[in-house]
């Protein structure tokens, strides 16, 4: 386990930091796992933890994951939080920010995140994974940006009340999130939640903030960032995932999270990786 970072909150996870800060409310680490599966046993959080997993295979219990997480996500796990979340291997690599309940109940204004752990809703991986520049050079500005960060996750993580069709609505994001399926037309996603086309449009975006076709968009991007991670050549990823070629890649990446998918892997990785891998492939050549 790392040692404590300074202020009032430890990290509260198992792993090895490459990076951590803090502010006088807030930890904030980016970690590798460091302890074996069958070490991982169940265990209980006092504090409030939000895990931004970025490589590895996850294996946790918050609603919404699935039975095994190989893709970036956001999870928040509650004060009192008990589980037996763990990495399948070492390869992980994953970002927490951790803070005492008092914290958490100021920073939601009172109002409760509910008491069992959760996968956040996609849109607040952009957000998460802004903590990263902050966490690698931390300046005098970045408590501030810090709390910004998770203040904005809170707000996500805050219960909002379902439409009458929620079910309707999932069935049509288990659509867009199946792999190896060709992209749905709208009529087919009306069928499957047994809509008119105008009224599911209308309702998907109300739901989640933008279409269907901008959300297979996102959920593209989030899977490049998991094999920008696990050390992919930029070229291959926008092969892999159906872009038009590196700068299209570009261009979208940083359009959805501020940043190039270059910087972002050098924040993501330590120098010292990142170097090994460069040297590796000049060695190939």
């Amino acid at each position: 386990m790392p040692s404590q970072a300074p202020g009032l909150t430890g990290l509260g996870v198992k792993g090895a930091a490459l990076h951590q800060q803090a502010t006088a409310e807030l930890a904030v680490a980016l970690l590798r796992p460091t302890v074996p599966e069958h070490e991982i046993h169940q265990h209980q959080h006092a504090d409030m933890h939000l895990v931004l997993l970025l490589a590895g295979t996850y294996v946790s219990d918050a609603a919404g994951m699935p039975a095994l997480c190989t893709e970036p996500a956001v999870i928040l796990n509650p004060p009192g939080t008990e589980h037996r979340d763990r990495f399948r291997s070492h390869d992980g690599l994953f970002l927490t920010v951790t803070m005492p309940a008092a914290v958490l109940e100021r920073l939601s204004n009172g109002r409760s995140v509910g008491d069992e752990p959760r996968r956040l809703p996609r849109r607040s991986l952009a957000c998460a994974l802004s903590l990263l520049p902050e966490v690698r050079r931390w300046e005098p500005a970045s408590p501030l940006a810090i709390e910004t960060i998770v203040t904005e996750l809170v707000a996500d993580a805050l219960p909002r009340p379902l439409p009458k069709i929620g079910d309707k609505l999932q069935r049509v994001l288990d659509r867009l999130e199946a792999d190896g399926l060709p992209v749905p037309t709208l009529e087919e996603l009306a069928s499957i939640a047994d809509l008119h086309p105008v009224y599911l449009a209308r309702a998907f975006r109300k739901r989640h903030g933008i279409a269907p076709s901008d959300y297979l968009r996102r959920l593209r991007l989030h899977r490049a960032v998991s094999l920008i991670v696990r050390r992919r050549p930029l070229s291959f990823v926008a092969t892999e995932l159906g872009f038009f070629d590196e700068s299209h890649l570009h261009r979208c990446f940083v359009a959805e999270f501020g940043i190039t998918p270059g910087a972002f892997r050098q924040l993501a990785l330590s120098r010292a990786e990142v170097s090994h891998v460069q040297d590796a492939r000049l060695r190939r050549r």
